[in-house]
């Protein structure tokens, strides 16, 4: 599976894509809200790791804008 990981502190995102990589998954991490957009726009993950506080917005106010155009994937 490709995981798309939001995370914007060093050592906890590589922490997390370590262990998920370690798991057989290929992951893709950014830093910022507006690279998520449009990475989610151009591949299809089939899982969203998301971090809520990033530096350019709420993680949470980003997942309901996936789900208001329609983006169901999954998100942690």
């Amino acid at each position: 599976m490709r995981v798309l990981l939001i995370e914007d502190e060093p050592s906890l995102g590589q922490a997390v894509q370590e262990h998920v990589t370690d798991g057989g998954h290929a992951v893709d991490r950014v830093l910022r809200l507006d690279d998520a957009d449009a990475a989610l726009r151009a591949v299809d993950y089939g899982l969203v790791l998301l971090d809520l506080h990033l530096p350019d917005g709420s993680g949470l106010d980003f997942l309901r804008a996936l789900r208001r155009r329609g983006d169901a994937r999954p998100v942690i």
